[in-house]
């Protein structure tokens, strides 16, 4: 990063830039009268947490993990048994919690998330009130506690959604304490807009069981109260799941169903292993089999027991119902073995130890070995009364799994990926780890269930493998997701440049200065277009705009590079900003400034074209807006001759606000000029972008 301070240059200014195209064009020597007084974008100063990451070698300057890296592990086996006539759940989890911290903790914090829905629980809006979550019993050590305040010593205690674990013992590095919790609760039908039930006939269960929170390099604790606006922020752990149902209930969730053969009928059985070398549809429950009593097996007393094993994931997450059709087919994806990069413990750095050289406190670059490709396992499951949009909706998930695992370089790395049809539940659509719940989307167009379909599942690469901190940083996830949705619409629906008609509500909201900055904490965002501008809209945008100023072949070694060296850590955006810089070679300081950090508005234009008697003309460009960004002009001439002249973002940094190119005479006459020909920069105002004005496409 540069250290330039911010401030604001008053000067008169003198350019010359050499001449360009065989002396056709070039920018003139010029001399201001006037005084020019605009602001420069500050340095991108880093946190003092993420400076002390850096000296201590868990994070690096190149942007990739520190060789010291580190962050905790969770593993959980959860019993779960749900009535979904009454939508009561009752479970009991053991935790072991694996601290490889370099500090001592005297308690933990646990999310139960479910409390949003309690009476009394700090919220954002107005929530279904259910009772939250009662706990029944929790041991530490094997020691049972009891709920008391802090000053009592050893217990537990709920704040909202938090609930914090005092153990009669602290933990030291090196050491795991196991938790046993039995809980019981009963579930919201619209919980947040992010789970919940539909008519106790369809259920999306989600952030439904005792959750330890992060305790990571930068903050310490960081877990936080969830309000119901603001997602999440998950340790990656591993879980063993047993869940209970009634007989004729179909269960998808994250991980491996380890039990097959128990569950399900010879028949289904026999379908899903046909589904799994498929590239077209295959049917495998039906009204009519779902009707028949023939998708699942006849379970015991009633109840079926299906048992699931997930591995290296964020969130454990599960979907049942006994009237859903269901789906499926198999996408095909390389088939990538990724080496283990593995930080040492034993080789972290004192706590006063300064490193000088940044790059050898990196972690290695880390490569794939390909072998052949393999099969994903694609489920849709959906109503065909209320959803007749879905009938396509197993053919998206398809193109999806495919398209992102080539676009990112990162082959989509679970079995199956699981969409659920959640009308009651939610409108627009949920992630989770092999999973997304979305709306029925009826009476729109196909385009709109595709749309929310490749953004859903583009989440499985952020934040489900790159852990980002969705909390205080939406931005880095959904920003990334909004754009690879539109990446994969290019392809899907040709003909449209989706990333340019995406830009337009940002840019339309820059224009009338009603944006909130993207390096704001998502639940503290005004009402307003601000959160979902912020988070989704304008970083896409970004991420277009940088890709087309860095050039897209630097910018997709960065992009991709982000991915695999984060893949199953927790990066922070200056590690998103440094890895980039890696790849551009560059500051690209007055990028994140004008555009992360501020709500700089980017307003190129045309100032004026002045034709010389002898041939020729001057043109003039100016930078009307505060934001940073360089120029790309493109020149038609009279005798056929078409020029593109860059100014490089320097100039503007220097404090001018105009930029003057002289035509040479030799070029003929300028009939047309116009800024930013690609239409990727982030440009408030494309109408003064051309001359003669109204000559824009």
């Amino acid at each position: 990063m540069g250290q330039m301070d911010k401030k604001f240059v008053t000067l008169v200014f003198t350019v010359v830039v050499s001449l360009w195209a065989g002396c056709a064009v070039g920018a003139a020597a010029q001399q201001q009268d006037e005084v020019v007084v605009r602001a420069i974008p500050a340095a991108v100063g880093y946190s003092p947490e993420f400076d002390r990451a850096l000296q201590r070698g868990w994070r690096s300057e190149t942007g990739a993990p520190g060789h010291s890296y580190w962050q905790n592990w969770t593993d959980y086996e959860i019993e779960a048994r749900l009535d979904p006539e009454t939508a009561k759940l009752e479970g009991t989890v053991q935790i072991l919690y694996a601290h490889d911290a370099p500090a001592n903790l005297n308690s933990v914090l646990i999310h139960l998330h479910q409390n949003l829905h309690r009476e009394g629980s700090p919220r954002s809006s107005e929530q279904e009130i259910t009772g939250g979550v009662t706990i029944t019993r929790l041991a530490a050590d094997g020691e049972e506690l009891s709920e008391r305040p802090m000053e009592e010593g050893p217990g537990w205690e709920v704040d909202g959604t938090l609930m914090q674990v005092r153990p009669t013992i602290r933990l030291e590095p090196g050491d795991t304490l196991q938790l046993d919790i039995d809980w019981e609760m009963a579930l919201p039908q619209r919980g947040a807009g992010r789970m919940g039930h539909s008519n106790k006939e369809v259920y999306l269960i989600a952030y439904w069981f005792p959750k330890v929170g992060v305790f990571d390099d930068l903050h310490g604790w960081a877990a936080q109260p969830y309000l119901g606006n603001a997602e999440f922020y998950d340790d990656f752990g591993n879980y063993k799941v047993s869940i209970s149902v009634p007989t004729g209930w179909t269960v998808m969730a994250t991980g491996e169903l380890q039990n097959p053969e128990e569950v399900f009928s010879a028949i289904t059985l026999d379908q899903l292993d046909a589904a799994a070398v498929s590239d077209t549809l295959v049917v495998i429950a039906d009204a009519a089999s779902r009707g028949a009593g023939t998708v699942t097996a006849e379970g015991t007393d009633g109840w079926l027991n299906y048992r699931f094993s997930a591995e290296n994931v964020r969130d454990f997450v599960w979907t049942t119902s006994n009237v859903q059709r269901w789906d499926a087919t198999s996408a095909e994806v390389a088939n990538q073995i990724w080496p283990d990069v593995d930080t040492d413990s034993d080789d972290r750095e004192s706590e006063d130890r300064e490193s000088d050289d940044s790059e050898a406190q990196a972690l290695p670059i880390i490569q794939p070995v390909v072998d052949g490709t393999r099969r994903v396992l694609i489920h849709s499951f959906w109503r065909e009364d209320l959803a007749p949009l879905w009938a396509e909706q197993w053919r998206y998930g398809q193109q999806a799994v495919e398209f992102h695992s080539e676009y990112t370089a990162y082959s989509y790395p679970w079995s199956h990926m699981t969409s659920v049809e959640g009308q009651d539940i939610i409108e627009g659509g949920m992630e989770f780890p092999m999973m997304t719940v979305m709306g029925s989307y009826e009476g729109q167009e196909a385009s709109d269930l595709y749309n929310v379909t490749a953004h859903e599942i583009g989440h499985m690469w952020i934040p489900m493998i790159v852990g980002t901190d969705e909390k205080r940083h939406a931005w880095m996830d959904e920003g990334a997701t909004t754009f690879l949705e539109n990446q994969s619409k290019m392809e899907y629906w040709p003909g449209v440049d989706h990333h340019r008609v995406g830009a337009r509500s940002y840019l339309q909201v820059s224009e009338a200065r009603q944006e909130q900055a993207l390096m704001r904490h998502g639940d503290y965002y005004e009402p307003g277009p601000g959160y979902g501008v912020a988070s989704y809209l304008k970083p896409a945008a970004l991420m277009v705009a940088l890709r087309d100023v860095m050039g897209e072949e630097d910018w997709l070694k960065a992009y991709r590079a982000f991915i695999a060296e984060w893949s199953f850590k927790k990066p922070s955006p200056w590690d998103f900003f440094n890895t980039f810089e890696r790849f551009a070679e560059d500051d690209l300081d007055w990028f994140w400034t004008s555009f992360y950090y501020e709500t700089w508005v980017m307003d190129h234009a045309v100032g004026r074209v002045v034709s010389k008697p002898t041939g020729g003309a001057t043109v003039t460009i100016e930078d009307r807006g505060d934001a940073i960004f360089p120029a790309r002009v493109r020149i038609r001439t009279s005798n056929g001759m078409d020029f593109v002249h860059e100014i490089p973002v320097y100039h503007w940094l220097a404090g001018n606000d105009r930029y003057e190119i002289e035509v040479a005479p030799a070029a003929g006459s300028v009939v047309r000029v116009e800024l930013d020909p690609g239409g990727y920069a982030p440009d408030v105002d494309r109408q003064n972008n051309f001359w003669p004005r109204g000559s824009g496409e």
